[in-house]
């Protein structure tokens, strides 16, 4: 139910977005189709496999804050980016997309100016339209130096 909720969450907050949504990424070529759907066990189309499979950005943060899904319902805070920790989640909404915040990068004064995160699901291209798969579902990926602002839905952080 929570990879639900923020799998839906996410795909909401992209359509008001006013830069490309992850729906709008080229697909992927014919190699790298096969490639991703061998690695999954899952094909084009079938969504409820994909869904299962552990392999979209919601899992990968989920892991990283040792939840299940069936974990009842967590209550998610807003975070102001001048208090984000390692640990919180960078909201992507312009991707539909959430990440792992691993690290906060600071100025000399001591003030966060951007994060290093690590993700599943943060590709270049798309398998799956239907439920936006792409190159890198299930695949760890970390991009550093990541620009506060550059988070366009800012950050939450788990509130039991």
């Amino acid at each position: 139910m929570i990879i639900k909720s923020l799998y839906l969450f996410a795909v909401l907050a992209c359509i008001g977005s006013r830069t490309a949504c992850a729906d709008e990424l080229p697909f992927c070529s014919n190699r790298v189709i096969n490639e991703v759907t061998s690695r999954a066990g899952c094909t084009v189309g079938d969504s409820k496999c994909w869904l299962r499979n552990g392999g979209f950005c919601t899992d990968y943060v989920l892991k990283k804050l040792n939840l299940v899904q069936s974990d009842k319902e967590i209550a998610w805070a807003a975070v102001q980016s001048n208090d984000v920790r390692t640990g919180d989640v960078a909201v992507f909404n312009a991707r539909a997309h959430y990440a792992y915040v691993e690290s906060v990068v600071r100025d000399k004064q001591g003030k966060p100016v951007a994060v290093n995160v690590s993700e599943y699901n943060f590709g270049t291209c798309l398998v799956d339209e239907q439920t936006m798969v792409t190159d890198k579902y299930k695949k760890v990926n970390k991009r550093s130096g990541i620009p506060l602002n550059a988070v366009d839905g800012g950050f939450i952080r788990m509130s039991r």
